[in-house]
């Protein structure tokens, strides 16, 4: 036996519609913004940019496209930034791959996150430029050979950046769950500290782009940020000034 066309058609779209039902969708606020003093005065500046962490919950399609529409209410320019060649150190960590691998894979991930998500663009209305570019394409400048240098320096030289980087990692990977030896432990912190210069190299890159009359100097990110808070409130005088103009917005989500 076989259904005619008819019941087919009102089978899939009543699915569909269920499908729309079930999507969540959300709002993005502001959370924080550091420093405090930037609180009223950030959206007269105009341009951004939005740092994303690949296989992350909060850049999950409905909420990055809540993001988005957050964005183009603010901004007229924003850099949305894949971080894709940076995820390698956490694939490294999380799913002990060879680096090279790591890398490979990181990169696959990050093109995929800009080719499953261009649609977006497409269903908000905006008057906001927005552009991807990923970690590995700035990483390839001598502008991130001079930052990334400069800032190895200043770990190595600066006991409380140093300190203040390693406990950042450190508080992050002692979890009793994982049960690490001591070993993989500063493994992993070491690998941590990497990711953060790679990290504050590559947005001061952003920054230097046109600095200091424009560049990108608004960051945007749904959680937590770590160290960058610590720079954004001038609590490490001596680091290179493209980041101590940052201003950081934290966002959150609301449920519509």
């Amino acid at each position: 036996m076989t259904c005619s066309p008819l019941f087919d058609l009102e089978e899939l779209n009543i699915s569909q519609k269920s499908d729309l039902i079930l999507e969540p969708r959300y709002r993005a606020n502001i959370d924080s913004v550091t420093p405090l003093s930037a609180r009223k005065t950030f959206e007269k500046l105009d341009s951004c940019f939005l740092g994303i962490s690949l296989n992350n919950s909060n850049f999950e399609p409905a909420k990055f496209k809540a993001i988005v529409e957050w964005i183009s209410r603010k901004f007229s320019h924003c850099i949305l930034l894949i971080g894709d060649s940076m995820h390698r150190i956490t694939l490294e960590i999380t799913r002990s791959l060879e680096p090279e691998i790591a890398v490979a894979e990181a990169l696959k991930m990050g093109s995929s996150f800009i080719q499953e998500n261009e649609h977006i663009f497409s269903t908000v209305e905006r008057q906001t430029t927005f552009v991807f570019e990923t970690c590995s394409q700035i990483k390839t400048s001598k502008d991130y050979v001079y930052f990334y240098s400069g800032l190895q320096a200043y770990f190595e030289n600066d006991t409380k950046f140093r300190s203040s980087i390693e406990a950042f990692g450190r508080k992050y990977h002692t979890n009793p769950l994982r049960n690490l030896n001591n070993d993989l432990l500063e493994q992993h912190i070491r690998l941590s500290c990497e990711y953060f210069l790679e990290e504050f190299a590559i947005i001061a890159c952003l920054q230097k782009r046109g600095f200091p009359v424009r560049g990108f100097p608004v960051m945007l990110y749904p959680g937590s940020i770590g160290p960058l808070l610590e720079i954004a409130n001038g609590e490490h005088p001596d680091i290179c000034e493209e980041l101590k103009q940052l201003v950081i917005v934290a966002l959150k989500f609301k449920k519509r």
